[in-house]
């Protein structure tokens, strides 16, 4: 080119919808169940730092984890589920 480079600059129109897009609409359903999973898995990793594993709390809030779990499956949102508990689990382990 003659001197001059040519760029691919994206207007900031067209990066908003690519972002927009790339983003999940969820029904007022499956966020309410996939926060509460998120918390439910807090509490359970608060709650691990100050009991141990054999405490009712604790078989309490596994039993509660894994229904929510299975609601967020059939409310057709399982794979950000699964990637929570993913995410969870990796910061159990550090």
């Amino acid at each position: 080119m003659s001197g001059v480079e040519h760029w691919d600059v994206k207007s900031v129109e067209e990066r908003g919808r690519e972002r927009q897009s790339k983003i999940k609409p969820y029904s007022e359903v499956q966020l309410f169940f996939l926060l509460r999973l998120e918390r439910l898995l807090r509490v359970r990793r608060d709650h691990a730092a100050i009991s141990n594993s054999n405490d009712w709390w604790a078989k309490l809030l596994s039993k509660a984890i894994y229904s929510t779990y299975c609601d967020c499956i059939e409310l057709g949102v399982g794979e950000d589920a699964r990637s929570l508990l993913s995410r969870d689990q990796a910061a159990a382990q550090s």
